[in-house]
């Protein structure tokens, strides 16, 4: 991220305040594992990379602290990885899910399945490339958090989508997570996956889409509790120009 960053929001939403811009910027950094778990955030740092002054930057990260994606202990650094967290935002997300799948199947349109398998299609090229995937897993979390969030869109229902807005990005926090050094053969059943999901729903039945939802998350769960604690505050991304030890 970089100043460049910041006008590319400007011009995406020139109503954000700057302070907002920067609260995202740096979100997207937490929630897409560039600023891993433990990760001191330094607020001077940060103002120089975006251009800014620390400001907004104060204000931002004051936000993400309420919001719990940073911890101060002197200073702010991203927070750990909780596992009651993970067990209660995932048991949300099975309860939530499901019914949107179910939803979706019946309200949606041709066009907007049409969007979702290409999506599915790209996560599934991805996910069947040759060799370590390693390097591609920001790429396929950032698809699935697309496709996750398409379907609870196409379920019609205001109230579901606003309270899945709540948790998301906490959700791709953790999956970017799961995402991460994988067991073999689980990229390929994850692209996998979406694809069944998208031929599910184009047949229009509730009852299997929300099965087929069910299992689909049942995945990342057993894929969570292989991996959980052990790790899970090791550096295991490129590191981020905003961090500092």
């Amino acid at each position: 991220m970089d100043k460049q960053s910041v006008e590319r929001m400007r011009k995406q939403n020139p109503f954000l305040s700057l302070s907002e811009i920067v609260y995202d910027i740096l979100l997207q950094e937490i929630v897409s594992f560039r600023l891993a778990p433990g990760s001191r955030v330094n607020e001077s740092t940060v103002a120089e990379v975006l251009g800014v002054s620390r400001s907004p930057v104060k204000n931002a990260l004051t936000r993400l602290l309420h919001n719990s994606y940073v911890v101060r202990q002197p200073g702010y650094r991203v927070a750990a990885f909780s596992e009651k967290e993970y067990t209660d935002i995932a048991e949300l997300s099975e309860l939530i899910e499901p019914y949107a799948a179910g939803r979706a199947a019946i309200a949606i349109k041709g066009e907007e399945l049409d969007a979702l398998y290409d999506i599915a299609e790209q996560l599934h090229r991805i996910c069947v490339e040759n060799g370590n995937l390693q390097h591609r897993y920001i790429d396929i979390v950032d698809l699935e958090y697309q496709f996750h969030s398409r379907i609870v869109h196409l379920a019609d229902h205001p109230l579901l989508e606003e309270f899945y807005e709540h948790i998301k990005y906490k959700l791709y926090r953790y999956r970017s997570y799961l995402n991460y050094d994988p067991p073999v053969g689980y990229f390929k059943v994850v692209g996998m996956e979406h694809l069944t999901i998208c031929d599910i729903l184009k047949m229009r039945d509730q009852g299997m889409a929300e099965a087929i939802m069910r299992r689909h998350l049942s995945l990342a769960r057993a894929e969570f509790k292989r991996k959980f604690p052990a790790g899970s505050n090791r550096d295991c991304s490129k590191k981020s120009p905003f961090s500092s030890q």
